[in-house]
């Protein structure tokens, strides 16, 4: 199914991610890959206090909630959800979780090459279970999508939605979203994954939980993936 809005946009479906046994990873920072073709052994992730409408990146993914008559848009919620407001409001992108929404090129007023949304459902439902299915999602997507970098903005304030703390809905993704890559590297042991790293966006008031946050989320990944393995 297509929309016509700002050039193609293509609608692909996601679905939640799980644990899997470990490979040789560093704590907080991804490791060098063996060969100048082999997939590292998981990317790097770190904080960043940049907007979403200015990271340069070849994949910048948000996420979004469904469309609400009286919702209220603030910061870059309402530049990034004015793009697919059609798909929002007439054919309810955002109600059904996980759903994806591809802009491919970005519209030219934001610096990615490529712009992917994620739906988070209604507000009522946001959680830290979502926001897991969303990085396990964004991570997957990335991965399909061959990139070498990814940048991520939840953007849940600036839709309105304040019932979790941004350090919490950090650590959330990026627990589950290194956790997914390393699903994905195990199930193509032959082929490449290009991801180098990914950069957690995160405004001015937020940046300093956020930056330990993404650590704590790293670092969680590891004890899942550890954990996950069957003793010997």
């Amino acid at each position: 199914m297509r929309f016509h809005l700002l050039g193609l946009l293509a609608l692909t479906l996601g679905a939640c991610g799980g644990a899997e046994p470990p490979r040789s990873a560093s704590a907080a920072t991804g490791a060098a890959p063996d060969a100048p073709d082999a997939s590292p052994a998981e990317p790097t992730f770190a904080a960043a206090m940049v907007s979403p409408l200015t990271k340069e990146t070849p994949l910048q993914i948000v996420s979004v909630f469904a469309y609400e008559a009286n919702e209220t848009l603030i910061g870059p919620a309402t530049e990034l959800l004015g793009f697919i407001a059609r798909p929002r409001t007439e054919s309810a992108f955002g109600k059904e979780p996980l759903r994806t929404l591809l802009l491919d090129p970005a519209p030219a007023s934001v610096k990615a090459r490529r712009l992917l949304y994620v739906a988070l459902g209604p507000r009522g439902d946001f959680s830290l279970e979502r926001v897991k299915a969303v990085g396990a999602t964004a991570m997957r997507e990335t991965i399909r999508l061959g990139v070498d970098h990814m940048a991520f903005a939840p953007i849940a304030r600036d839709q309105g939605v304040t019932t979790l703390t941004p350090d919490d809905v950090a650590a959330a993704f990026v627990e589950a979203a290194l956790v997914e890559y390393q699903v994905e590297r195990r199930g193509m042991p032959d082929k490449p994954i290009l991801l180098q790293d990914v950069t957690y966006e995160a405004g001015p008031p937020f940046i300093a939980a956020v930056t330990q946050a993404v650590v704590q989320g790293v670092a969680a990944a590891h004890t899942r993936v550890r954990e996950s393995v069957p003793p010997r």
